[in-house]
């Protein structure tokens, strides 16, 4: 009994030194007095004076005090190195995010520059092309027309409204064609936006997890007890987590809802017809009765 007091900590130790949250909150600091983020703000100071304060930590060169506080310390320094870490892999895949969208943004202009021709031919000729396919398609329809009804109407006016119509159709899928594709662009960066953030959330946790363990398994070696668990910032991490999986769902079933109601409704017409077919067959027995 007397050996295995021996190697835990004083009383007064447990209370001097970081237990298990504090450390934790040690690690954070650690991690806001080198983010350039926050360079030069209060909080960054008040960060450098917590580490500071930690680090002036002594202890009794051989004692379990001293075990104690360098396993800390260890695990303190891999906390911060861990977010910060996390933080710059975020930080790159947010900058691939915007250079992908700028690269597509421009492959768009390229595009436009070398046909720029064509659609400058396309501007003038399009509604007189639209115009001119509106007035046959009249013409055309104008062959089932009464007489009657052609007489009191006339035939060119008809026809020409109706080039009219195909002119703003034309020019109505051109502008949603333009922005479904400039949509699908914003689209995929905020989904690349949303991951980039959703993977550093899942990394911090991770991170916090791990150290966390480490510090209790630590506690536990050299104070023999159990340290309880307490509130911390995990509780909210793993919200926040569980909301942007939420949210990402949303947006990709919003993203696919066109298509999800094209399949659908496929579905339902093909239903209707089986189940048309089903009632307009004679039953199998009828059949044989008839034959007979």
């Amino acid at each position: 009994m007397n050996i295995l007091s021996a190697l835990h900590l004083r009383p007064e130790s447990k209370i001097r030194l970081p237990n298990v949250d504090e450390a934790l909150n040690i690690g954070y600091a650690m991690h806001s007095a080198d983010d350039p983020a926050i360079k030069g703000k209060v909080t960054q100071h008040n960060a450098r004076g917590i580490v500071d304060n930690f680090l002036a930590l002594e202890a009794e060169p051989g004692s379990p005090e001293e075990a104690y506080l360098n396993c800390v310390r260890a695990i303190v320094h891999s906390l911060a190195r861990g977010i910060t870490r996390r933080k710059a892999q975020y930080t790159r895949d947010l900058k691939a995010a915007e250079y992908r969208r700028r690269q597509q943004r421009q492959r768009i202009r390229q595009s436009r520059r070398s046909t720029d021709w064509l659609n400058s031919a396309w501007r003038l000729l399009g509604p007189v092309i639209l115009a001119l396919s509106g007035y046959l398609f009249a013409h055309m329809l104008g062959l089932f027309v009464p007489e009657d009804v052609a007489k009191e109407t006339g035939t060119k006016v008809p026809a020409l409204l109706m080039g009219l119509v195909f002119v703003a159709i034309g020019r109505t899928v051109s502008f949603y064609l333009g922005d479904l594709q400039r949509n699908k662009i914003e689209t995929e960066y905020n989904s690349r936006c949303y991951m980039a953030f959703l993977t550093y959330e899942i990394g911090k946790l991770k991170e916090y997890r791990v150290c966390r363990q480490q510090l209790c398994e630590a506690w536990l070696q050299y104070t023999g007890e159990e340290y309880p668990a307490t509130a911390s910032y995990c509780m909210v991490m793993e919200g926040d987590i569980e909301t942007r999986r939420a949210l990402e769902r949303h947006l990709q079933i919003f993203n696919t809802g066109y298509i999800r109601f094209g399949k659908r409704l496929v579905r339902i017409l093909r239903g209707k017809r089986i189940h048309d077919r089903a009632k307009l067959a004679p039953p199998s027995g009828e059949m044989a009765a008839e034959k007979k």
